[in-house]
């Protein structure tokens, strides 16, 4: 693979570009549905390619295509660069960086690719039993699974040289309920990047099911929440989508400049206990060891103890703004650029115990695992909630049905009294 990469090294140097980047990869991807105790959709995909970007005369230039094309590809985005760059005001420059030569590799036990579909599917069908029998009130189960395998490859014209093995494995479900006139729904979604198909021996189908299922049925009966301003203790899924929407987003440098969190750095914006991270967590699907742009992933401390301390950054905004770069260059495929996204985004562990975070709320609620979430650039979100409770007098009490909380993030955040260990 190498030698085609080095082909469009050298055209983007007879190109005279200032800088040339080579991204392959070769990827094989399969999905099940399942549905209701039938195979509803089978894919197995390959997703094979090169994509090339160049520096050229202070612009980028980008293409994609097939591997065996690297020169005219490189042509091609050089010719872009050309036409773009008399049209920036400022020239694009890079960060400088270590460069690396390296290798790495995925050390699973079953490797997804050698597990056969008769298993894969037979998995499925045991978690569909294993969820309707939970109770007779669950009326549908959509289930999908999907794993992927491959290589990808970085080559650049200052000598970075770097291998990197992929993969997942992945396991969602759907599942609604119903109880006379009342429909509820509930989604679980669990896998990892650094296990293979032995990742199911501890995620069971028992598990999963049992998580799911007890979702959906207190969900049924659950009371409809009060509208208004209240306490709330956030589970650790709900801090993270919490942290990914309120600020996560806004400290990627290249939106922070449009978002309400621009020219903060260094002031308050968070309560004390609040130390925000931005980190590549080992077998999460927001973490490898290097970016696209071949740059070790680093932790970002995003806010420490209430400061805003730090940007997600890639090489041109590092520059830009006279930052470090940390690893947060990230594209989708080869069919895309790279462009600065989180890894993965959490509150850093506090002081207190779980006895200390219920105590002393007289009313309010406990926001168990997420449905969704979103936010805008003024920093205002949104999280759906799929499971919740009535907190009493510091205790655990009634289930909750159709729960959201929001908020202004710039606000929101110096609400936070407490953090747990």
């Amino acid at each position: 693979m190498f030698e085609m990469l080095e082909k469009g090294i050298g055209a983007g140097e007879q190109q005279g570009a200032e800088y040339t980047e080579l991204r392959a990869e070769d990827i094989h991807t399969t999905m099940i549905g399942y549905s209701d105790g039938r195979v509803d959709n089978l894919n197995v995909k390959i997703r094979s390619g090169v994509a090339c970007r160049v520096l050229y005369d202070g612009a980028w230039g980008f293409a994609c295509g097939m591997t065996e094309d690297t020169e005219s590809l490189v042509k091609k985005a050089c010719s872009l660069a050309r036409v773009a760059s008399p049209h920036r005001k400022e020239k694009i420059e890079l960060e400088e960086i270590k460069i690396h030569e390296d290798e790495t590799r995925i050390q699973s036990r079953m490797p997804p690719g050698d597990v056969p579909f008769e298993e894969k599917i037979s998995r499925l069908a045991r978690l569909c039993i294993l969820i309707q029998n939970y109770d007779k009130r669950v009326k549908a189960v959509s289930l999908k699974y999907t794993d992927s395998h491959g290589l990808k490859y970085l080559l650049t014209s200052e000598g970075t040289r770097i291998t990197q093995e992929v993969g997942h494995v992945y396991n969602y479900c759907w599942v609604t309920g119903k109880e006379n006139e009342t429909l509820t729904a509930a989604r679980d979604g669990v896998g990892s990047t650094e296990e293979g198909y032995e990742y199911f021996e501890i995620e069971t189908e028992e598990k999963i099911a049992e998580r799911i299922g007890r979702r959906v049925i207190l969900q049924l009966g659950g009371k409809t929440p009060k509208k208004g301003s209240f306490p709330c203790i956030l589970g650790p899924r709900v801090v993270g989508v919490l942290a990914h929407e309120a600020l996560g987003h806004l400290a990627e440098a290249d939106l922070t400049v449009n978002s309400s969190f621009n020219g903060k750095l260094g002031e308050k914006v968070a309560s004390d206990t609040v130390t925000m991270v931005d980190a590549p967590i080992r077998g999460t699907f927001g973490a490898s060891k290097y970016d696209d742009e071949g740059v070790l992933m680093q932790r970002v401390d995003i806010i420490k103890k209430g400061v805003f301390s730090g940007l997600l950054t890639n090489r041109e905004y590092a520059c830009m703004m006279g930052l470090p770069v940390c690893g947060s260059a990230r594209a989708e495929s080869f069919l895309y650029s790279p462009i600065i996204r989180m890894r993965n985004t959490f509150l850093e562990k506090g002081d207190h115990t779980d006895e200390e975070l219920f105590e002393g709320i007289d009313f309010g609620y406990y926001c168990v695992d997420y449905r969704g979430g979103q936010a805008q650039l003024n920093s205002s979100f949104q999280i759906g909630v799929q499971e919740a409770f009535e907190i009493h007098n510091g205790e655990i009490q009634d289930p909750i049905k159709d729960l959201s909380i929001s908020g202004v993030a710039v606000e929101a955040l110096f609400l936070i009294e407490g953090v747990g260990k």
